[in-house]
């Protein structure tokens, strides 16, 4: 089934069949067009996946995801979301394997890393759906004012920019950073 031959509700299952759904995700039955993420929000995110890989490739403690994973974890059967970068501690998911196709356990850890084309409305939305499904730590970053909002199970919000370190807490068990790190531009060799 394609995009053009999908009828206009879709349980997950049906979504997953989807060849061509990539760039979508199902809200309660209904195809959702995500946002594209430009070029800058491209590159954060995958410094953070690097940053977050390298504590993984040392300790072993979890699985680091990107934008393509699928999770299907929340309140209603047929929402399934994609978060830009996400962790799944080990130990967590049944037999220590990825599945093939959405993970249906909420991510340790969701990252959103802010577009232009991103709705604050939009991202809100995002943020109430993962706490409401349990995930333990958001980040949500800045690409442009090079910030990132911290939010936790508890409620509490902490914004950090610079130099400032950024913690794993107990959803991501060792891992720190200075939030400039997430930013780091490539320099040529001396």
């Amino acid at each position: 089934m394609t995009l053009a031959t999908a009828k206009s509700r879709l349980t997950a299952d049906e979504f997953m069949a989807l060849s061509d759904a990539d760039d979508y995700e199902l809200i309660e039955g209904i195809l959702v067009e995500r946002d594209p993420m430009g070029a800058h929000a491209s590159y954060v995110a995958g410094r953070i996946i690097h940053l977050l890989n390298t504590l993984v490739d040392q300790t072993g403690c979890g699985w680091v995801l990107d934008s393509e994973t699928t999770y299907r974890c929340f309140g209603d059967p047929d929402t399934l979301r994609r978060a830009d970068v996400s962790f799944v501690r080990l130990g967590r998911l049944p037999g220590e394997r990825i599945p093939e196709g959405y993970v249906s356990i909420p991510p340790d850890l969701a990252v959103e890393v802010i577009s232009p084309t991103n709705l604050a409305y939009e991202v809100q939305e995002k943020i109430r759906l993962y706490a409401d499904a349990g995930v333990r730590l958001i980040w949500v970053v800045y690409p442009n004012t090079q910030q990132v909002q911290v939010y936790d199970l508890t409620g509490s919000i902490e914004e950090l920019g610079g130099d400032e370190m950024i913690s794993g807490g107990d959803a991501v068990p060792g891992f720190s950073a200075r939030v400039s790190d997430f930013f780091k531009r490539p320099s040529p060799p001396v």
